[in-house]
């Protein structure tokens, strides 16, 4: 027998020893997490042990890989899980602040045994494995005894190979299907190898409530995916599903009509993972819904893999609807002649034009110079009587209103004589130059 102590290591307490050789075998014995700050995850004392046995294993020209057993003791059990069988979901309980398992942490769907075969009571984790064969010469992956034969593991593979998962089975999580063992995905199967060790308690009962955090809805795989061989959960960095982008969807290149209402850019949009999970998603780039033109827009969704996908579209802001156009008055009277400029600018002014609600300018007001002169040419020779002249009314993008008619009324200033052409008198009550009125 040889004995092995380590100076890179703290001296081993007592009669210990950092490992001893044997017939060719080592063996090593008292580990603790002593680097380590106080309050670590039961993960980090683990990793923090497990350096150390490496350090130990390789002094004693060994290495992990060649380890035949391997006893791990637990001063602290946080966790317990319930299993509800009619439900087919787990729940995991912590300690409350009196020392009892009622804080809700996690909650899986299973797959529970047909027929009952998964027995209902309480029970203790006797021990773990990290592939274990089950019924029907298949393999289980992060196995967790619960009783007798009754284990938490993964869907089951056709060998111990991740690529060899049976899908189908994968696709009944959530539903009644094993031979009594509690059939959970990957991730869930770990979580519960990793964080609830040998001795944790394990509840089986019935209910119609699923418990205190619902059941989960279980991933489903396509069966026609080329990686349907693999639970997409499993964080085995071989497994192809990672490395797939997040999608986006309810985006594409769009045309709107001009408005002044705001865009809202996510609306109808949704990014989710590999695994169906809705992701956080940003928008870069902005819409004046107001101004037409084309706005380029660009999404991101970036998963908890660091997958990222960025796909850019263009909204194009069209005007196609026509400004509107309505009067103040329907007759513009005069009773002497006027330029066609002051005829024109009183059209003009009897014009109410609106554009997405707002008021347009005179500049966007059009008036047919044809008939205006004719009224204009009419007054100036004395012809009394009534002129239509067309007006309608073109916004910036050239759309064109309906057409109206203006009529102008032009009205002796003294009835009963045919000489409109002699000087007025300035008669009270008589409206001069281009005044209007309404009729």
């Amino acid at each position: 027998m040889r004995e092995v102590i380590l100076s890179s290591l703290p001296p081993p307490n007592g009669h210990y020893s950092h490992a001893v050789i044997f017939n060719g075998a080592a063996y090593v014995s008292g580990v603790l997490p002593m680097r380590v700050k106080p309050g670590a995850s039961v993960k980090e004392q683990f990793d923090a042990v497990f350096d150390i046995i490496e350090a130990i294993l390789k002094e004693c020209e060994s290495s992990l890989d060649k380890v035949v057993n391997c006893r791990i003791y637990i001063a602290d059990l946080n966790d317990w899980p319930e299993i509800n069988r009619q439900q087919n979901c787990v729940t995991v309980y912590a300690l409350d602040s009196k020392g009892k398992y009622t804080k809700p942490v996690k909650a899986f769907a299973c797959s529970v045994g047909v027929n009952n075969a998964t027995p209902t009571g309480t029970f203790s984790i006797p021990a773990k494995y990290r592939w274990h064969t089950l019924m029907g010469g298949v393999y289980g992956q992060y196995c967790s005894r619960i009783h007798g034969g009754v284990l938490f593991h993964s869907v089951f593979y056709s060998a111990q190979d991740p690529s060899r998962l049976a899908y189908n089975s994968y696709n009944r999580l959530g539903q009644t299907a094993s031979h009594g063992c509690v059939r959970l995905n990957v991730e869930d199967a770990k979580w519960i190898y990793d964080n609830c060790p040998v001795g944790t308690k394990v509840t089986i009962y019935d209910s119609k409530d699923p418990g205190p955090l619902g059941k989960p809805t279980p991933i489903r795989i396509d069966v026609n995916s080329p990686y349907r061989g693999w639970d997409p959960t499993d964080p085995d960095p071989r497994n192809p599903w990672l490395k797939l982008r997040p999608t986006i969807k309810g985006i594409k290149n769009k045309t709107i009509e001009r408005t002044n209402s705001k865009v809202d850019l996510k609306k109808g949009v949704k990014a989710t993972d590999y695994r169906g999970k809705t992701l956080k998603f940003t928008v870069s780039g902005k819409v004046n819904a107001a101004k037409t033109g084309k706005y380029k827009i660009t999404y991101t969704a970036k998963d908890a893999k660091g997958n990222k996908t960025q796909k850019s579209i263009v909204i194009t802001v069209k005007d196609t609807k026509a400004p509107s156009i309505s009067l103040k008055r329907k007759t513009l009277t005069y009773n002497k002649a006027v330029s066609k400029e002051k005829l024109v600018s009183a059209i003009k002014a009897d014009v109410v034009a609106k554009d997405l609600g707002k008021k347009l300018a005179s500049k966007y007001v059009f008036v047919d110079a044809r008939e205006a002169h004719k009224a204009v040419t009419a007054m100036e020779r004395g012809t009394y009587g009534t002129y239509s002249v067309t007006v309608y009314v073109k916004d910036t993008a050239g759309n064109k209103s309906r057409k109206l008619k203006v009529k102008i009324n032009f009205v002796n200033p003294n009835p009963g004589t045919d000489q409109p052409d002699q000087p007025e008198p300035d008669t009270p009550g008589v409206v001069t130059d281009s005044a209007i009125t309404v009729q």
